[in-house]
């Protein structure tokens, strides 16, 4: 199943290249015919580069030779742009685009060992696990944030209103996803009531993160040990073996509503220290939001979960109180 799903996302990529490559000829041959004066650029760039390798098997060591025929390759291609451009042109028009140029569009990058690329890591993330929360992200994220919809009211026992609080948490993880991902502590806790912008929160980590080309998976909490308990009764299921594998993979792992998930006696408390430990272990990311209180966690999961997540050394722990937002939206 893991296999047949990277033969399909790579003979995607494969499909895409073949796509670019045919609008590229188009367009090369539309540019040819309309400036016959490329044509002869581009006859006289083929033939430096020829001569070039020519000159390179002779002589290996040619470190002046090269350098000169670099500079008359770079001369020549600044003339083909600026004829673009005087012929009403973009610069980049007979330049092959591609979605990913750190690995070209192949989902590999690397010279000798060759590793999977951020963007083919993403999309086995998106793919695997079909149920992703991520489509959110675009009206939920740093940019979005209105400080308006918060009442500018005083929390009980603080000296800051909701707003201030709120807005000073936005600056914290401004920060923190601008660190990302050398931060001192890897995971994150939201704990409140329902409606205090736990999951907006997560949502502006997760789009920063995505943004600076780290692969990201959120979940709820329900869904994540639905397919977790699937997968033991099935470990054959498709979907959950898959989702299984990237919790662990995945650079940011996040889980949206901890304690709404079904209770199965130890099962969910030993999914949980499993998935909590072997991200500690792997130095990786984790950020989680519930509803329940410090307390409440504590009642309902074990102590070694506990543990992992009120590890103040690892953990930011940020508890939002308040007024409930949505309701506040609807007035």
């Amino acid at each position: 199943m893991r296999d047949n799903l990277l033969i399909e996302l790579l003979k995607e990529y494969e499909a895409y290249r073949i796509q670019q490559l045919e609008i590229l000829k188009k367009r090369e041959a539309e540019v040819l015919a309309a400036i016959p004066e490329l044509a002869e650029l581009r006859h006289s760039l083929v033939t430096c580069l020829a001569q070039k390798a020519k000159a390179m098997i002779l002589n290996p060591d040619m470190s002046e030779e090269e350098t000169r025929y670099e500079d008359l390759v770079k001369r020549t291609k600044e003339k083909e742009a600026l004829l673009l451009k005087e012929n009403g042109y973009p610069e980049d028009y007979l330049t092959l685009q591609y979605r990913c140029p750190e690995c070209r569009d192949t989902g590999y990058v690397g010279e000798l060992v060759k590793e999977k690329c951020s963007c083919l890591i993403q999309k086995i993330v998106e793919r695997s696990y079909r149920y992703s929360e991520l489509s959110g992200i675009s009206k939920e994220n740093f940019d979005t944030f209105n400080p308006e919809v918060i009442p500018d009211t005083p929390l009980p026992g603080k000296n800051l209103t909701q707003r201030e609080y709120m807005l000073q948490l936005k600056s914290v993880l401004w920060d923190y996803q601008a660190a990302y991902p050398h931060n001192t502590k890897k995971n994150i806790l939201f704990t409140g009531k329902t409606g205090l912008g736990k999951t907006f929160m997560l949502n502006c980590l997760a789009k920063a993160i995505l943004d600076k080309g780290f692969t990201v998976l959120k979940i709820t909490s329900y869904n994540l040990f639905e397919h977790l308990f699937r997968n033991m009764l099935d470990s054959t299921e498709g979907d959950s073996m898959l989702l299984k594998d990237r919790i662990f993979e995945v650079d940011a792992l996040i889980i949206d509503d901890l304690g709404t998930e079904t209770r199965r006696n130890n099962f969910t408390a030993e999914e949980l220290f499993n998935i909590l430990n072997e991200r500690y272990l792997q130095q990786k990311h984790t950020f989680i939001s519930t509803n329940l209180s410090l307390t409440d966690l504590r009642d309902y999961y074990s102590d070694r979960v506990t543990s992992r997540l009120f590890d103040t050394q690892n953990t930011m722990i940020f508890r939002f109180e308040g007024k409930d937002l949505r309701l506040r939206a609807k007035n």
